[in-house]
């Protein structure tokens, strides 16, 4: 017969429970009532996280991080639903980066209020119109849906807030908007829900790093935190990595299910399944084809022919510069040559003097820019001699998959510069209405832009013959 895996109802990953009296039975019973008991991992959260010290919640932030699919929804469902009927909370707002998320949750509690009359007679109104929904009750109890922007919720006075799917924040945005309506609140509670993210994850890895600076530490801090993941370095298809960050394993989610997953991308895996942090969830790149790739001690001739790309970051506060060289075995060399960062936007005119530098110290055949933030440093480097251009559009995404076709054909290699290495690692993949691809443009990916720029010019001028390329 075959074992049946049950999910772990403990996380593995936890502040020290609590000893205090808690209010999580009543929003037990209440699901048990309304006919959608909770699942042992719910039960537990909820038991924790309504620990009262001195009649006010012990624990003012809440943040629960579980695999998808797991009953994530339907715990802060049920919060809702208590906040409104059992605590008499004047107001609960809700958020989400993507705003049918929150939307969602609000479609459930007003279908689970209208299921039951004992609870649909108790509401003055609901309000469904885009953009105001908002369930408001006769006691003048009110659940409602705001936008993640700073100004959404400027003027109102929160008892709880929800902020869901945490790892799609990339800005502070969303909860500040949210954390700042407790401010006059007497009894406030913020519960932050989410799976794992990436390094974009602004808001969910503060919220984590708090988290681990207590249970490391055991510093005073209000924040209760409970996360189902894997372990760091278990295989994707183990069975107690699925057990650790799928507690609804056995009881709403089958092995099966799991199973069928395995075909996915690592990374996605890895984020939706396992619970578990990666560079970056929408990554352009094969995984694990930059560091298989390594080439130690590769550098760039001052004496062969050169083409540098150049790019901006959006805000303008840093620059790279990234040389490409085709090698006598016919091998594209790429290095990075120059990454600037400052604390405001850098000037044109001195960024087209650094590149110039470059391009006299090497033999530049050419210099690359990006139509989007290149215009004015390419006219400065025209006027100085050099050879600048601009590439946009279908040029550019044809210098993205250049990279990508250079990767994936295992024809790469780098010398793991840090720098370099952490831009590509950052890189995220848009996808197009018309099915093409490109990288995004951020920050964090400048370095790695510019290197495609570069191999895309020195891929110009390769001959017929295929070309491998190594990035220095």
């Amino acid at each position: 017969m075959k074992s049946v895996i049950i999910g772990s109802s403990l996380p593995r990953i936890t502040t020290t429970p609590t000893t205090n009296p808690t209010k999580g039975k009543e929003v037990k019973d209440l699901a048990i009532a309304i006919g959608m008991p909770l699942m042992p991992w719910q039960e537990y959260v909820i038991d924790d996280a309504s620990a009262l010290v001195n009649e006010k919640w012990e624990h003012k932030t809440v943040g629960v991080l579980v695999a998808r699919q797991n009953g994530k929804t339907h715990l802060l469902r049920m919060r809702i639903l208590a906040g409104l009927f059992l605590w008499d909370e004047r107001l609960q707002l809700a958020t989400a980066q993507n705003r049918d998320v929150a939307l969602e949750t609000f479609k459930h509690v007003v279908e689970m209020i209208d299921g039951y009359s004992w609870l649909s007679k108790k509401v003055k109104a609901v309000t469904r119109a885009n953009g105001r929904e908002e369930i408001e009750l006769k006691n003048g109890c009110r659940y409602k849906i705001i936008a993640p922007t700073p100004g959404a919720a400027r003027g109102l006075t929160a008892n709880t807030v929800y902020l869901d799917e945490a790892r799609q924040h990339r800005t502070t945005d969303g909860f500040a908007a949210l954390a700042y309506t407790m401010q006059a609140s007497k009894n406030p509670q913020m519960w932050i829900t989410s799976n794992a993210g990436d390094i974009h994850s602004v808001v969910l890895n503060q919220i984590r790093n708090r988290a681990l600076k207590k249970i490391e530490n055991n510093t005073i801090d209000d924040i209760g935190w409970y996360e189902w993941s894997a372990e760091p370095g278990l295989k994707l298809a183990d069975r107690k990595a699925w057990s650790q960050a799928n507690p609804a394993l056995g009881h709403t989610i089958t092995e099966d299910v799991l199973q069928a997953r395995m075909g996915d991308q690592p990374e996605i895996i890895q984020v939706e399944m396992l619970c578990q942090w990666v560079s970056t969830i929408l990554s352009p790149w094969p995984h694990g084809s930059w560091t298989e790739s390594t080439q130690p001690e590769l550098k760039l001739a001052p004496d062969r022919p050169t083409w540098i790309g150049v790019e901006l970051s959006p805000d303008r506060t840093s620059y790279a510069i990234v040389g490409s060289q085709i090698l006598d075995d016919g091998n594209i060399a790429v290095a990075l040559m120059d990454l600037t960062e400052s604390d405001k936007a850098i000037d044109d005119l001195r960024i087209a003097d650094r590149v110039a530098q470059w391009a006299k110290s090497y033999t530049a055949e050419a210099i690359v820019l990006n139509k989007f933030s290149g215009d004015s440093i390419a006219s400065k480097l025209i006027q100085a001699g050099l050879r600048a251009e601009i590439i946009a559009g279908a040029k550019y995404y044809q210098a993205c998959d250049e990279t990508l076709g250079a990767m994936t054909g295992g024809r790469l290699t780098h010398g793991n510069q840090p720098e370099l290495t952490s831009s590509v690692n950052a890189c995220i993949k848009k996808t197009t209405e018309t099915g093409g691809w490109y990288v995004m443009r951020r920050k964090e990916s400048t370095a790695a832009i510019a290197m495609m720029l570069a191999i895309h010019k020195a891929m110009e001028r390769k001959s017929s013959n295929e070309v491998d390329i190594a990035i220095a």
